[in-house]
């Protein structure tokens, strides 16, 4: 089972990360020095959760994907 990771800047809702993206999303605070909180979750309670991270790449991917336009076709 992975890890899973609450990551909060500021007074923002919490993001879910896996224990990757929680570790770049680390450094890159760190970096631009914006306070920041990370807390790790206890097995039992992230059984269920996705990285948020992970299943944007999925969103982006597919927005900026180029389409094929056939006649009838009017997405």
């Amino acid at each position: 089972m992975n890890s899973k990771f609450l990551a909060t800047v500021g007074n923002n809702l919490p993001t879910i990360m896996c224990e990757e993206h929680a570790k770049m999303f680390e450094k890159m605070m760190m970096i631009a020095e914006v306070p920041h909180t990370i807390y790790e979750m206890e097995d039992e309670d992230s059984t269920d959760l996705e990285c948020q991270a992970c299943n944007l790449k999925d969103t982006v991917d597919e927005l900026t994907r180029p389409k094929i336009i056939l006649p009838g076709d009017y997405h």
